[in-house]
């Protein structure tokens, strides 16, 4: 049987753009903080949406509501600001994500003062980004070059969205092949990969080759409700789903030699 995993195994990191129910109260605290959560957490399958890990300890959820564009920019109008929140673990949230914060809330204190004066509204149901908020948006990502989510980011100059791929078989995170970026677009999304150390060693997920390992040990089984540590084996058991038990095998195996070397290194 040829390599199974000479083809083009690159799995697709969706968005996470969330579909609000315009009869609930969403916000950042209290009863409508929840409902926020818990929409975001459906959209992402429960997922960190900036490192893809899964947000549950053993049995107890765990993450927070995160502000894409940090609410001390301007806590009046951020705070509560729908829009600007997505899910995502302690670490992104709390250390990764804050790399080079202070810097770049310094250089937008002219976009803070332009949006401050323009923004029409206090954020409260607000669920699409205005013409102020983009503008600010825009000049945040200018500074941060993060794929600020639940939205994402389009590249200003190609006007191409900014998606990453896993590579299944080089163990990393890429910029999306699907797309025609330029090396403006390449660079910003590999600041991004960097930002949160996505491929970094003693970062990087090893869900993946977790999974392989349990389907070896199976000879090509695998439960498909069984829940791994991030989101890329939901993404691969969708890929290999209708496949025949022996291909399964095979891959995982041929994945899992590679992945050792990888992974020893």
């Amino acid at each position: 049987m040829a390599s199974l995993i000479e083809e083009n195994w690159l799995l697709d990191i969706p968005s996470f753009s969330p579909q609000y129910d315009h009869g609930v109260d969403y916000g950042y605290k209290n009863k409508p903080g929840e409902n926020l959560e818990a929409l975001l957490r459906k959209t992402s399958k429960n997922h960190c949406m900036y490192c893809y890990s899964l947000l549950k300890n053993d049995r107890v959820n765990i993450g927070h509501l995160e502000h894409s564009i940090e609410k001390s920019l301007d806590e009046e109008h951020l705070t509560e600001c729908i829009p600007n929140m997505a899910i995502a673990c302690p670490n992104c949230n709390m250390s990764l994500k804050r790399v080079g914060e202070k810097k770049r809330l310094e250089e937008l204190q002219e976009a803070k003062k332009e949006f401050s004066s323009e923004v029409q509204c206090d954020g409260k149901q607000c669920t699409e980004e205005c013409e102020s908020y983009k503008k600010l948006k825009k000049e945040y990502c200018k500074k941060s070059r993060i794929i600020l989510q639940p939205f994402g980011v389009i590249g200003e100059n190609s006007d191409q969205k900014y998606r990453i791929q896993y590579d299944v078989y080089n163990a990393q995170f890429v910029p999306s092949e699907k797309y025609f970026y330029t090396d403006e677009d390449i660079d910003y999304i590999e600041h991004h990969i960097n930002q949160f150390r996505l491929n970094d060693a003693g970062f990087k997920t090893k869900a993946l080759a977790e999974f392989v390992e349990d389907v070896i040990n199976a000879d090509g089984k695998y439960r498909e409700d069984h829940e791994y540590p991030n989101y890329i084996v939901d993404l691969f058991k969708e890929k290999i789903k209708g496949m025949d038990q022996e291909k399964v095998l095979k891959l995982c195996e041929q994945i899992h030699i590679k992945n050792t070397l990888l992974f020893r290194n």
